[in-house]
């Protein structure tokens, strides 16, 4: 988890910017708990995280590290059903809202990696 970590801190700017902004939006949860969309995104973070050091030691550096969120994407289905269950209001409605989006373009971002790896991108970056 520490040569991920100290990997990511060798982005790019831009790059390292949009990491710490998705972290923060997830881990921003912490302040919703004991709600189970803040237990859920928790979760999928820490997994997600766990997932990309798991895949970080094994291939470096690699386009496959979008592979890593792939919890993301029931997650948000998921959380995309409770605006209806929950009726959120506020604060709380806002950072739902905003992991939604966040974690969607993230997923994007990650499908298009992993597609690239698959189809032979497979230098490592940093």
């Amino acid at each position: 988890m520490i040569g991920f970590t100290k990997a990511l801190f060798q982005l790019p700017k831009v790059w390292l910017i949009w990491v710490a902004g998705l972290f923060s939006v997830n881990f921003a949860a912490v302040f919703f708990l004991p709600r189970s969309e803040a237990i859920v995104v928790l979760a999928c973070l820490m997994l997600g995280g766990l997932f990309q050091s798991a895949i970080f030691e094994s291939k470096g550096f690699v386009r496959l590290l979008g592979a890593g969120h792939i919890l993301w994407i029931p997650m948000v289905a998921w959380l995309l059903t409770r605006f209806d269950i929950t009726s959120p209001q506020g604060l709380f409605e806002i950072w739902m809202a905003v992991v939604v989006f966040f974690v969607s373009l993230s997923l994007l971002i990650d499908i298009t990696d992993v597609v690239r790896y698959w189809l032979g991108d497979r230098q490592p970056h940093i």
